[in-house]
């Protein structure tokens, strides 16, 4: 019994020495690997903050256009509001245009999503109908369909 207790002795000893090894060896690669991880993420989303900001910022120019061109309008005479008119157009067009690009982008995002989300429906899906026919199949062959099977092998042999 003594030399079994030695023998488990050592095999901790020795596994806390591999387990301490390992955190040594690994602590930092793994470190690094989730902090890339997470800063991935981070830039992502300041990224996507930053265009959205950029719309903004887009939009509220258009909508400040539109007030100039608004102001300008009431202090003119018919010619003036006839300019201020085509200028006004002229920076709805701009927003539409801008928003109409910015709702593209987002479509365009969205697509690629709902596209990698069905690849990934597909996959695990094609996974599925695997297993259930791996089951099927080892549920419906019994020892004789196994038997027969194998005789009419070795028959075309």
């Amino acid at each position: 019994m003594e030399h079994g207790g030695h023998l488990l002795f050592w095999k901790t000893v020795n596994t806390i020495i591999l387990f301490a090894l390992l955190y040594w060896l690994l602590r930092k690669p793994v470190s690094k690997f989730i902090n890339d991880g997470i800063n991935a993420i981070v830039s992502r989303f300041e990224k996507a903050k930053q265009e959205k900001e950029e719309a903004l910022r887009l939009l509220k120019e258009a909508e400040e256009k539109l007030e100039n061109a608004k102001a300008e309008a009431e202090k003119v005479l018919e010619y003036s509001k006839e300019v201020a008119q085509r200028e006004r157009e002229q920076i709805v067009q701009e927003a539409k245009q801008t928003a109409k690009r910015i709702i593209e982008m987002a479509n365009e995002e969205i697509e690629k999503e709902v596209y990698r989300a069905k690849e990934e429906l597909k996959k695990i899906a094609a996974q599925k109908a695997v297993e259930a026919a791996e089951k099927k199949l080892k549920a419906s062959v019994t020892p004789e369909v196994n038997k027969k099977l194998i005789e009419s092998s070795l028959q075309k042999l």
